[in-house]
């Protein structure tokens, strides 16, 4: 019995001269198409990725009843022109007064008073709320500009 040698493996691939100028320009173009190509997409598509966002301001109010019935405005998350809010009280679901855009307007039952007489929605700015007979109080702060209730306040037999 004879046991048959195994085959010499072939040997790799050697070129035995440089690829032709023709493929060489033709990869260099590809490449220089593609790196142009793609920075055209960044241009394009990057800034829809980053839209314009608008500030919202998160308001937080206090209850203060120490002199009369107002709303404190504690923090605010973004300090905001005050034409860009309005306002609304309402008690058991009947509303009692509202505010405009800019705060402006207030009656004797609810009233906006710019404590520091910046301009501004910040702390020591308050509401000043006349309450009648007992009820479910509610008090809600709408930033305009982006359509979003921004505050919300409830005291009373809720």
């Amino acid at each position: 019995m004879r046991i048959a040698r195994p085959k010499r493996p072939t040997p790799p691939f050697k070129r035995k001269r440089g690829p032709p100028p023709q493929a060489t320009k033709l990869l260099t173009y590809s490449l220089a198409a593609g790196i142009v190509f793609m920075v055209l997409l960044g241009i394009v598509f990057l800034p829809r990725m980053f839209p314009e966002q608008r500030s919202v301001a998160i308001v937080e109010l206090r209850l203060n009843t120490t002199a009369g019935t107002r709303l404190d405005v504690f923090s605010v998350t973004a300090v905001l022109e005050l034409e860009r809010f309005n306002a609304t009280l309402s008690r058991d679901n009947t509303t009692l007064g509202s505010l405009p855009a800019g705060l402006g307007g207030g009656t004797a039952t609810l009233r906006f008073v710019d404590g520091n007489a910046t301009g501004f929605l910040d702390t020591g700015d308050y509401f000043e709320i006349t309450t009648g007979p007992s009820g479910c109080f509610r008090f809600e702060m709408f930033q305009v500009d982006v359509d979003r209730r921004v505050a919300l306040e409830r005291w009373g037999a809720c």
